[in-house]
């Protein structure tokens, strides 16, 4: 057997992490999507983040995902976070801690008003010294996957973006991590899947958000606006997300599942409320050998009883394919 770094295995392998034995396991098995790998995202607005964690863990979530940005304490109408720079030590290894009863971590890196590839080098530097602090959460949490999302337009030269995204993936694989980038930026269909090959990292793919497909070049040269709530506006959209997945494969590391409102196309709506085809999707992930989670990422004013409905949909859905 090959090692992730390329090392052969040279006999009984005593102890293994954590992560290292989910990454054989996804490489090597070949059973469908199980019903672990549904979870949901800690990011539930007024409470704190171990009320988050809990919260989860008693609506029978086997998998979770932790954004690295925020406090960890209980805000009005905000998320809760685990920013290495604003949790004590105490708060680290508590929520370390009380993460260890969950099958799947994986973490969500912080995106909010940073611009990691500025024309301006002093704002490049300082978002990424942001990221580069929670890609070390990540580590420090036994976490899975790290997701990366691009909310700002590249300003520098695209060959300095992959540089990056190679040592981020460095960075990872000293982590014992992998490093997912979100669907939504490049604003193609043919330049993101063109921006993780380019990459060719082992540790570096992506995350597809089912949400963030609206804006790609491909789906609006096919949809005009009044054209969206009709079935063949919604088939386009879903079969974008199968487009990505057919070029991408196994270059396909994390899931942020929800729904789509089928008249305005906005997303993290609870799964049932729009036009997103699961069944199709987890069928296809099947087929894929797909190995990773589905965690929701969900906004409403009931996150309790949306969270637990949103989870038995997802996995009848699993039990029947």
């Amino acid at each position: 057997m090959t090692l992730r770094n390329g090392e052969k295995k040279k006999g009984p392998l005593v102890m293994i992490h954590r992560r290292e034995f989910l990454q054989f396991a996804m490489a090597e098995a070949a059973a469908p999507v199980g019903t672990e790998a549904v979870g949901a995202a800690t990011a539930i607005k007024g409470l704190s983040l171990q009320e988050s964690i809990e919260m989860l863990r008693k609506l029978g979530f086997r998998s979770i995902e932790v954004h690295t940005m925020g406090p960890v304490y209980a805000r009005p109408n905000a998320f809760p976070g685990f920013e290495f720079g604003l949790v004590s030590e105490n708060e680290k290894q508590q929520t370390r801690e009380s993460l260890r009863t969950f099958r799947h971590v994986t973490t969500h890196l912080p995106y909010d008003k940073l611009h990691f590839f500025a024309a301006d080098p002093i704002v490049a530097e300082k978002s990424i010294r942001i990221l580069e602090r929670a890609l070390s959460a990540t580590s420090f949490l036994g976490a899975e996957i790290a997701v990366i999302h691009l909310t700002t337009p590249v300003e520098q030269p695209y060959d300095n973006v992959v540089r990056c995204f190679r040592r981020w993936g460095d960075m990872a694989g000293k982590g014992r991590f992998r490093l997912a980038i979100e669907t939504g930026y490049p604003d193609s269909v043919r330049n993101f899947v063109k921006l993780i090959h380019d990459i060719d990292h082992e540790q570096v793919g992506c995350t597809i958000d089912v949400g963030h497909q609206s804006r790609y070049a491909e789906l609006t040269a096919r949809v005009k606006p009044e054209e969206r709530s009709t079935p063949a506006g919604i088939k386009a959209y879903n079969d974008i997300t199968h487009e990505i997945i057919d070029q991408l494969g196994r270059k396909i590391f994390h899931f942020h599942v929800h729904d789509i409102d089928p008249v305005t196309w906005k997303e993290h709506k609870p799964i049932g409320t729009g036009f997103v085809d699961y069944p199709r999707l987890i069928a296809k992930l099947n087929r894929l050998g797909y190995r990773g989670v589905l965690i929701l990422e969900i906004l409403t004013a009931d996150m309790k009883n949306a969270l637990a409905d949103n989870r038995r949909y997802l996995e009848r859905v699993i039990r029947s394919l």
